[in-house]
């Protein structure tokens, strides 16, 4: 039997290791909150009974700025009061060990079937166990690794439509309660989502509670899945609700792929789930090779990003061939005569970035948080410099680009413009009078990169959201 205690203490360790990361509000605000109040504090709050946390902690829930890789549709994360966000751990680590009966690691695998998700939950674990096998980061390498067992089969990949999103409270509520029966743990759940006006499963950074909630909403979506991989000997690997049906042979089986669809798309029907059509492809072998095959390189910088092989080789080129500032370049001069035209900016970064029309994002990513950017020679670094208008385009990631590729050449002494440029975009932000949120994604980039808190800068970002601004003022500053 696990202990409340049990289940206390490792809430705090599992939000103390996933908080590790030195660009992201939420986990800044976590990480300030558990230096200010202690261990035992926080444990002592995790006491509290749902009513009385909730009368005295406000929950501060604010909407981030991050987009999704279309770069037009702002994704639905929340930033939330780091006692919030560990409570909520909590309520969900509770449901496990006590409402459902857990004991140690928590696998929703079955079967014919390996599941995954954001993190590793084992009651056992010690705060560097946490570390080495607990993060999302881990679990998902063991996902590409369980993914590289089956080359030299033909694949089918299936994703749900806005999963998240689509996971409705009272949906999720019903579940628990069909699943664990009228137990308080699912009222005082429930109490938390309804007062944080919370009305689908919340996009907290890197929380491994919702994601544990989403697979437990998928049982009976699994049981059905289940059945169906016995009688048509498949296997299936998912990470979240990212999922790889593997066939037997090498052939693809398109009438017998089609039929798979339409049963797995009416399971998902039944639980108020799509199919998201764009990401279903049948994959001969060569094709799922082409995109599982691994390089094993570790970096040391905790930003996310990928490093499957067929990033890294693609990344790779793009510096090598001088791509990068070719990109930069066409940017620029689209922003001069059409401005931020995001249609082409689309047909740009698939021509020259992705890998048979996506990944865009992980490639700039890993062009970024991997530094292949460095591999470039000074002339071209300084280029990448010169004109700094193609941030607009993609505010999240090349504004980082633009801080990292000038701190870089100025901490080497290779140019010495005393922050000239920098200013141009400083001056850009302040002196546009209709401040969008665009702009307000540069301005929030340059923050965290310059690790400061410009008053100007941040009464800018007040007049698009002044309940982010205070919670970077309560939680961040």
């Amino acid at each position: 039997m696990v202990s409340e205690q049990q289940i206390k203490e490792l809430t705090y360790s599992y939000v103390l290791a996933i908080s590790d990361q030195k660009y992201n509000p939420q986990m800044i605000a976590n990480m300030n909150l558990f230096k200010k109040l202690g261990k035992d504090k926080i444990i002592e709050i995790l006491s509290f009974p749902i009513e009385k946390f909730c009368n005295k902690y406000d929950p501060h829930k604010v909407r981030d700025f991050v987009y999704k890789n279309d770069y037009f549709t702002p994704r639905n994360i929340f930033l939330i009061n780091p006692i919030y966000y560990t409570y909520y751990t909590y309520l969900v680590f509770k449901i496990i060990y006590e409402g459902l009966g857990k004991k140690g690691e928590i696998n929703f695998s079955d079967g014919n079937m390996k599941v995954f998700y954001s993190g590793l939950l084992d009651i056992r674990f010690s705060q560097s166990d946490i570390i080495k096998r607990g993060k999302y980061k881990n679990s998902y390498k063991l996902f590409q690794k369980e993914r590289e067992k089956y080359l030299g089969k033909s694949v089918l990949t299936v994703d749900v439509q806005d999963f998240f999103n689509s996971i409705s409270i009272s949906n999720l509520t019903i579940k628990l309660k069909n699943i664990m029966g009228q137990k308080k743990i699912v009222e005082d759940l429930d109490y938390f989502f309804k007062y944080c006006e919370l009305e689908s499963l919340p996009q907290f950074h890197s929380s491994i509670a919702s994601s544990i909630l989403s697979q437990i909403y998928l049982t009976n979506f699994d049981a059905k899945v289940k059945d169906l991989l016995v009688r048509e000997k498949l296997h299936l690997i998912r990470y979240v609700d990212d999922m790889y049906i593997i066939h037997d042979d090498k052939h693809i089986d398109r009438k017998k792929n089609n039929s798979i669809l339409n049963e797995l798309s009416y399971y998902l029907w039944k639980d108020k789930l799509v199919l998201n059509t764009s990401k279903t492809k049948m994959l001969s072998p060569d094709e799922y090779k082409h995109i599982t095959e691994l390089k094993d390189i570790k970096y040391e910088d905790p930003i996310k990003f990928s490093s499957e092989r067929l990033i890294e080789d693609k990344a790779l080129d793009v510096i090598k061939s001088g791509t990068l500032n070719i990109l930069i370049d066409e940017l620029c001069e689209i922003e001069k005569n059409d401005g931020i035209d995001l249609e082409k900016y689309k047909l740009l970064s698939n021509k020259y970035l992705s890998i048979e029309n996506d990944n865009v994002s992980k490639v700039i990513k890993n062009i970024i948080y991997s530094k292949k950017w460095m591999d470039l020679d000074v002339k071209n670094l300084k280029k990448i410099i010169f004109n700094w208008k193609y941030i607009l385009f993609n505010p999240s990631e090349f504004t980082v680009l633009y801080i990292l590729v000038y701190k870089y050449l100025e901490e080497n002494k290779l140019i010495t413009d005393e922050g000239s440029k920098i200013k141009q975009i400083l001056n850009y932000l302040f002196k546009n009078d209709v401040f969008t949120l665009r702009d307000t994604l540069v301005a929030v980039s340059y923050l965290f990169q310059k690790k400061m808190m410009n008053p100007d800068l941040l009464k800018k970002i007040s007049l698009v959201n002044p309940n982010y601004i205070k919670y970077l003022e309560t939680f961040v500053k």
